[in-house]
């Protein structure tokens, strides 16, 4: 059933991918967007052990913003 939904829907995601990508002005998304692109393929399970887990991420990110230099 999913593959069929997928086939059903694959056009318009693909416009609508489409629409996106033609709206982007960032040079590093577009960057981003031309890696993935370009990927002969993709190692799920070594990009899994890469990956860092949530509260990592959290723990990072709230101590990146408390190291900035915030003006009162």
């Amino acid at each position: 059933m999913l593959g069929k939904v997928c086939t059903m829907n694959l056009s318009a995601e693909k416009n609508e991918i489409i629409k996106w990508v033609q709206s982007l002005e960032n040079p590093l998304l577009i960057e981003e967007i031309n890696k993935i692109r370009k990927r002969k393929s993709f190692d799920f399970e070594k990009e899994w052990k890469e990956g860092i887990t949530i509260s990592d991420g959290r723990k990072k990110t709230s101590d990146f913003i408390k190291s900035l230099d915030w003006k009162k």
